[in-house]
């Protein structure tokens, strides 16, 4: 600065002795060198300000290598330290890869045996599992039989209840059917007579005396009346299925004509007495057989006089007509 005033001021000297032409240039170029000088200044301003940047940057930088210096200083410390941790880490892996190997082997033998047992047991299950299908499909199709059974044991047990219902009421005909004749033949009973209910049936005996003479098929009067009284009363038994039994004893019989033995005289008598029974008109033949049973049925002993008498007898069983419970039986 102090350089362009003195040039300045050398230009005022000599001006008295320069042209104007040279005085203008001068004046221009001092102009020109204030301006260029001005730059120069504010350049070297910023000159100055860049260095006192670059000057803090430094100090920082100092400050920041100084403090990296301490850095690496505790850092250098800390990688020994960490190095020593690390060669004792690395020891201690090395002795815990060579336990963790011997574990993995024994571990690994340890899981193939149990892989092994595991297919066992996998194999075990589906054959359980084979046996628990069969078993299941035996037990549906024993369910399937026992609704089925079921399903017939409720119908058996319709039928057994009308089974039951017509075998009662074929009871009570039968104890009716008791009670009539026993009523109709009242006085007879114990005099040669008895009637006796037995298995749904009717049993009515009547010994020799009270129907025959000795030997003879012939009925007796007293005989006649009690048939005719019995007719009576089986003559409203449409129901009935009526077997007359002609029964003697065990002695020989040597007769002529139509009787020549015990079972001739069982037959005739059997029959005189259906022929008897069926002379009322109001009781079906078709009810009543005969039959001949000889000596081979006695109920006492033939060796004495009174069992020989027992023996020599007609017996009827009347029996309840059973079609009803047959055909359903057959359903």
């Amino acid at each position: 600065m102090t350089r362009v005033l003195s040039i300045f001021l050398s230009l005022l000297v000599f001006s008295s002795c320069i042209t104007p032409k040279v005085y203008n240039e001068l004046l221009e170029k001092h102009e020109i060198a204030k301006k260029n000088l001005t730059k120069n200044e504010k350049l070297i301003l910023d000159l100055r300000e860049k260095i006192d940047a670059y000057e803090r940057n430094i100090n920082n930088l100092t400050s920041s290598v100084d403090q990296l210096r301490q850095d690496s200083t505790s850092l250098s410390n800390d990688l020994v330290a960490c190095q020593k941790k690390y060669d004792e880490l690395s020891t201690t892996y090395d002795l815990l890869t060579s336990k963790s190997s011997r574990y993995m082997a024994e571990k690994a033998k340890e899981t193939k045996e149990l892989l092994g047992q595991l297919e066992k047991a996998q194999a075990e299950l589906f054959a359980k599992e084979d046996e628990l299908k069969k078993a299941s499909a035996i037990l549906e199709d024993k369910e399937r039989k026992l609704s089925d059974s079921q399903d017939e044991l409720e119908l058996r047990s319709l039928r057994v209840a009308e089974l039951e219902a017509i075998i009662n009421r074929k009871d009570s005909m039968v104890t009716a059917l008791k009670q009539k004749i026993s009523k109709a033949l009242i006085g007879l009973e114990g005099d040669g007579l008895t009637i006796v209910q037995r298995n749904g049936k009717v049993y009515i005996s009547l010994e020799e005396d009270l129907l025959f003479a000795s030997g003879k098929y012939e009925i007796n009067q007293s005989g006649k009346q009690a048939l005719d009284k019995l007719s009576d009363v089986l003559s409203y038994q449409k129901g009935l299925e009526i077997l007359v039994e002609g029964h003697t004893d065990s002695i020989p019989l040597s007769g002529r004509g139509l009787v020549k033995d015990n079972w001739d005289l069982s037959v005739m008598r059997a029959t005189s007495v259906v022929k008897r029974l069926t002379s009322n008109p109001n009781l079906d033949p078709t009810q009543l057989i005969a039959a001949g049973r000889s000596e081979f049925v006695p109920i006492m002993s033939n060796s004495s006089s009174d069992g020989r008498s027992k023996n020599r007898r007609i017996e009827m069983i009347l029996s309840p007509n059973l079609d009803d419970l047959f055909k359903l039986l057959e359903e």
